[in-house]
């Protein structure tokens, strides 16, 4: 159960007293929540949640009340005045913090994500945070009546607009909104009942995750009362498979310790939709089961399962499986915060480029299909994958036809009228709408490279967060090393990009000295010519 499953949990539990919500709806600058962040208090009493590390709540609990005693009403945090702490409390964060305050017993935001949690799915919820009607919201997806709906027609369907594309802080003419995408949380599946699965439950639900333990016969049952569901499968995986199938987001992690269930297991695992698969057990045992249910390497599987901690006993080993499925769910790697020289919390924009005439195909490359999937749609997917970050695509030459492509993901599509000038011209578009976003870094990846892994661009992203103002992809061709795309570049190197002018793309940079070149393969394999549509397909 996540934070605001709890808090919803919590709200129908009230009973007279009067309800106060806090929202973190902006950050800029370091900040211990991110915006989404809520708290529930009740008359005098904190309930539920959080929105900060501790420095705000107190304010929100004294002054709160007073401060949306008209209505609702965004209030300002700002710790990064030398000037004390203004709000009786000491502010260590470095940030700034707006935080909207909304009184009353009925609250949208709680009767939506009520909503979408009853239905096992996703929704997006707009809510201005600035300008007129603010607190008032647009919500898609499950539905339901607003007490406080956008009135204005225009500016409706504009949040609409914004609903389809990243998450965060829009502005739609005078007004500011916040666009979130409310969601239950993610299901771990634990298939195994031995001891050491206590300790993973417990920590699996301490981080967010709901908890369903399944094994052939449960014998200890009161060993798993904090999960919950426990299912005893009597051999028959049938019914887990289609409660995988039915979660929204579903992590299984096997360790039955006994070879045959542990095959069966991963088979059944890998016919579903399951985000992640770890298995226990060293990684050879793992290839000697994939080679006997026939499958070949599947980048979901996880083992030996966990981030290397050195963990021994079961609960250490719980954490680093833990762990390593929330990193996962985010898309890093697990390491250590340290080695960052990067603000932990800063967003790295990722822009296709789709925007070209494709004069040397005669056709657009953009909708070439693989496996019956577009190349700009699956390019767009392995960007959306990696998470931490919008996600754009420069549309240009067959704009409707291309953006079609496009349909039901969740990215910008961002419009470059002047795409006859070359590819410059998309790249400039790419950082004025990195730059809008307040982004620390955009990565920029072609569309016509389907083969790229969502693994390749985190390791750009790393890259970068270590301290690399330019990572870029080195791959052979003809015996010699080419550098190029996909490349991440800090906001720093961004004016460069801005000068560049004509159908030469950003090579002259990434020639720099201080550029990290990683090795992929393949990125080797793009597609300009119908020889090179007969090599991707044939390949």
């Amino acid at each position: 159960m996540n934070e605001l499953e709890r808090i919803v949990a919590e709200a129908s539990r009230i009973d007279g007293a009067p309800r106060l919500l806090a929202t973190v709806v902006r950050v800029r600058g370091s900040s211990y929540r991110r915006p989404g962040a809520r708290m529930l208090v009740a008359g005098d009493r904190w309930v539920s949640g959080c929105v900060s590390g501790g420095c705000l709540e107190g304010d929100v609990m004294l002054r709160g009340w007073h401060r949306c005693r008209g209505g609702p009403v965004v209030v300002t945090y700002d710790s990064t005045s030398d000037e004390g702490a203004p709000w009786g409390v000491g502010l260590g964060c470095d940030g700034v913090v707006d935080v909207l305050l909304e009184p009353g017993d009925t609250n949208d935001a709680l009767t939506f994500a009520r909503a979408c949690f009853a239905a096992e799915t996703s929704g997006v919820l707009v809510t201005v945070i600035g300008g007129a009607s603010v607190g008032a919201r647009v919500a898609i997806g499950p539905e339901i009546t607003l007490a406080r709906p956008v009135d204005d027609p225009a500016l409706r369907a504009a949040l609409v607009r914004a609903a389809s594309g990243p998450p965060g802080v829009v502005e739609v003419g005078d007004v500011t909104a916040l666009v979130e995408v409310i969601a239950p949380s993610p299901q771990l599946f634990v298939l195994g009942s031995g001891h050491d699965v206590t300790p993973i439950v417990t920590a699996a639900q301490s981080a967010g995750f709901r908890v369903t333990v399944a094994d052939r016969a449960i014998r200890e049952r009161s060993r798993l009362l904090a999960a919950d569901h426990v299912i005893a499968t009597g051999g028959d995986l049938t019914e887990l498979a289609s409660r995988i199938d039915a979660a929204r987001e579903a992590y299984v992690v096997i360790m039955h310790h006994q070879v045959d269930a542990d095959r069966a297991a991963l088979a059944m695992s890998l016919r579903s939709r399951a985000r992640y698969v770890g298995l226990l057990g060293p990684a050879r045992r793992t290839r000697a089961l994939l080679t006997a249910i026939g499958a070949e390497h599947d980048a979901r599987v996880h083992a030996p399962v966990g981030l290397d901690i050195g963990a021994e006993t079961p609960e250490q080993i719980a954490l680093a499986v833990v762990a390593e499925m929330c990193a996962v769910a985010r898309g890093r790697r697990g390491g250590m915060l340290r080695e960052r020289a990067r603000a932990m919390h800063q967003e790295v924009a990722f822009v296709v480029l789709a925007a070209g005439g494709s004069t040397r195909l005669g056709r657009p490359k953009q909708l070439v299909e693989l496996a019956g999937v577009p190349l700009v749609r699956r390019v767009a997917q392995t960007c959306l994958a990696v998470g931490g970050g919008p996600v754009g695509v420069v549309l240009g030459a067959s704009s409707d036809t291309v953006a079609g492509a496009l349909d039901g993901l969740r990215l910008a599509r961002i419009e470059n009228d002047g795409w006859r000038e070359g590819i410059a011209s998309s790249i400039r578009a790419a950082v004025a709408w990195a730059q809008a976003r307040a982004c620390g870094a955009l990565t920029i990846v072609l569309a016509d490279q389907p083969r790229i892994a969502s693994s390749h661009l985190i390791a750009l992203r790393d890259a970068w967060a270590r301290g690399a103002p330019i990572a870029a992809t080195r791959w052979r061709d003809d015996a010699r090393d080419i550098v190029g795309a996909p490349a991440i570049f800090d906001r720093a190197r961004w004016d460069a990009l801005c000068a560049l002018t004509g159908d030469r793309g950003a090579g002259a940079l990434l020639r720099a000295e201080d550029v990290i070149a990683i090795d992929c393969a393949d990125a080797a394999l793009d597609v300009d010519t119908p020889d090179d549509v007969c090599a991707l397909l044939g390949a």
